[in-house]
């Protein structure tokens, strides 16, 4: 009787060992895997959605000018010399307006932004300082005409002169409510015909950071004020309830599913990655690059892998922006789609490590690169006296990224803006030193609230609880079969170990009657 019911006991053990490997290499980590999802996909039940749909936080959106210091200097030919002034800081707060649903998983939105001053974060910077830096739209005006028609130039700078007010030399003082969102205000009043030329054709094609005055006889001049007014997109977005895989991943902007800026090359062209704002979890092996789509510069993007850190007393993948890039396409051939416009009479955009020349996309002579020409060639630190001073810590773009959530934890992404100063011509630039000249870098930065930490950290602890749950119930399971396996062989219920056992090998045993064993 004891050895029957010792049978049954580890036959039942055994099928519940059999049961907790099945749950611990497959049960457990698909049902952790459908709770992740159910909680990440873009769905309005899920957790993640109104923090998707509503940034739960601003945005710190910096901004840091370049004041210059020696224009008659420049004037007569000499270095620039810049002072860096800033950061003017402004709360971003981010809306995505919803507009349907696609059949492919995909959810449609358009991307709101609205900006707002913070003094106490800026002081004692305010609106109101006065600041001479490059006048950006006057030469992105002179290049775009010298690019197609260079003996156009003198008789098109007079219309020039009556469009800005009191146009002396390729510099302007002004109030950086103004340059940033307010508006400078460019006159379309006057005696010269090549003026009448140039606001027909602004009021023709319009770029973003030009817009009609209320009177109608001009135009006003910032750098981010239709940020603050137009909604970007339409954006198509995977929203990760089939493939959590492909959570965040952009398929079409303005409904293209590829930006013909760059021609037909596929790889400058195709939009890869998220909008920045959520990334898939990373389950197994961090990826060596990440990818967000950048509609300002018409192109995806990519930060490589650093290692593994910790953020907020959490582990997190910490990635960052690497000079491949925007690499020169000798160093990266992958760019050399990216040289559609000379910037310089020696450089075709691409020729020189670290910038991008964004004409194709912005139908403007605006050259981007990393703040203070951070990861570029040292070229272009050499046009500049002094105030130009790249740091990685400063200067660099970086995420941490949660990898059970693919939530960003901390991130800034930077960016900064030039315009080619070139001699030419004309009175106010017959003696300028021809390079590369900034303007301003912005920062984009944020990082997860306390509240959310907690939250996180939380959803980390009832996961690790899960998983300790998982390889303990496999070892209960492994002990208890072990347990009745051996109860069962001492009561003799297994045929493998038998209880009453002669200790005579069947090799010496005498041979049965009759059988002689040495015969063959």
């Amino acid at each position: 009787m004891l050895g029957k019911h010792s049978k049954l006991c580890f036959g039942a053990s055994l099928a519940a060992l059999v049961v907790s490997v099945i749950l611990a290499a497959w049960g457990f980590p698909k049902i952790v895997s459908k709770q992740i999802q159910k909680q990440l996909q873009i769905e309005n039940s899920s957790m993640m959605f109104e923090n998707w749909r509503v940034l739960p936080m601003p945005l710190q959106f910096k901004i840091n000018l370049f004041n210059v210091t020696n224009v008659e200097e420049i004037n007569r030919g000499r270095k620039p010399k810049l002072v860096e002034v800033g950061p003017y800081v402004y709360k971003e707060y981010r809306e995505k307006i919803i507009l349907g649903y696609g059949e492919n998983d995909t959810i449609k939105y358009m991307l709101k932004k609205t900006f707002h001053f913070d003094a106490e974060a800026s002081a004692p910077l305010t609106q109101d300082d006065e600041l001479t830096v490059i006048n950006f739209s006057y030469m992105a005006a002179l290049l775009t005409v010298g690019d197609m028609m260079p003996s156009f130039i003198p008789s098109i700078n007079k219309g020039f002169e009556e469009f800005y007010s009191n146009l002396q030399d390729a510099f302007m003082t002004v109030k950086v409510r103004d340059l940033l969102f307010d508006g400078i205000y460019l006159n379309c009043v006057g005696n010269q015909s090549s003026l009448g030329l140039i606001c027909a054709q602004i009021k023709s094609d319009l770029p973003p950071t030009m817009r009609v005055a209320e009177d109608g006889n001009g135009f006003y001049f910032s750098m981010f004020s239709h940020l603050n007014l137009t909604a970007s997109g339409p954006y198509d977005m995977v929203r990760g309830t089939q493939n959590l895989q492909e959570l965040g991943h952009i398929v079409s902007y303005k409904d293209k599913d590829r930006m013909t800026a760059w021609g037909s090359d596929p790889y400058c062209g195709k939009l890869n990655g998220s909008d920045g704002s959520i990334f898939p979890p990373i389950q197994e092996r961090a990826p060596a690059r990440l990818y967000t789509f950048q509609p300002d510069i018409c192109r995806s993007i990519y930060i490589s892998l650093v290692g593994e850190t910790k953020v907020f007393n959490m582990s997190a993948y910490h990635y960052e922006f690497t000079e491949s890039t925007l690499a020169a396409k000798s160093a990266n051939p992958d760019n050399k789609c990216f040289c559609k416009k000379n910037w310089s009479a020696n450089h075709d955009g691409c020729l020189i490590m670290g910038v991008l020349n964004v004409m194709p996309c912005q139908k403007a002579p605006a050259i981007v690169s990393l703040p203070h020409f951070y990861l570029a060639s040292e070229e272009l630190l050499e046009f500049f006296e002094s105030g130009i001073n790249p740091d990685r810590e400063k200067h660099n773009t970086y995420v941490y990224l949660d990898p059970v959530t693919g939530v960003v934890l901390k991130g800034v992404q930077r960016l900064q803006f030039n315009v080619e100063l070139r001699q030419m011509n004309i009175p106010q630039l017959e003696k300028v030193p021809t390079g590369l000249f900034p303007l301003l870098w912005i920062e984009e930065s944020a990082e997860i609230p306390r509240e959310l930490q907690t939250e996180l950290r939380q959803s980390h602890s009832a996961l690790r609880y899960v998983e300790t749950a998982r390889w303990a119930l496999l070892a209960i399971a492994l002990a208890a079969a072990i347990a009745s396996g051996v109860a069962a062989a001492r009561a003799g219920g297994l045929p493998l170990c038998p209880r009453n056992n002669n200790a005579v090998s069947f090799v010496l045993r005498p041979a049965p009657h009759g059988i002689d064993v040495n015969k063959g």
